[in-house]
């Protein structure tokens, strides 16, 4: 269920969000430095998983593996998405890959 809060203004890049271009469309979003850890046969490994959270209304269906651009700012470069995870109140984690 969407909540009913006004989210729009938490999307603003003019202030805290970040402009960016998922699969050629212009977006507004939240970039966070993600951390993951894994555990493999007791051996344990770590790294960075940027997210990027946006409003549900502009994620394509089936996001995964389409691109995602962040032109500036400190987390610019060129993004896969891996996984997006909605948060059952109207916005979506994307979690990404950096292309090299």
């Amino acid at each position: 269920m969407a909540l009913d809060e006004a989210l729009a203004v938490f999307f603003n890049a003019e202030e805290f969000a970040t402009a960016a271009t998922l699969d050629g469309n212009a977006v507004t979003g939240i970039v966070t430095s993600g951390f993951i850890g894994a555990s493999m046969d007791g051996f344990g490994t770590a790294g960075p998983s940027p997210e990027f959270l946006l409003p549900a209304s502009s994620v394509p269906a089936q996001c995964e593996g389409k691109p995602l651009v962040i032109a500036s700012g400190h987390a610019a470069g060129t993004y896969r998405i891996g996984n997006a995870y909605p948060d059952g109140t109207g916005l979506v984690n994307l979690h990404l890959l950096l292309q090299t």
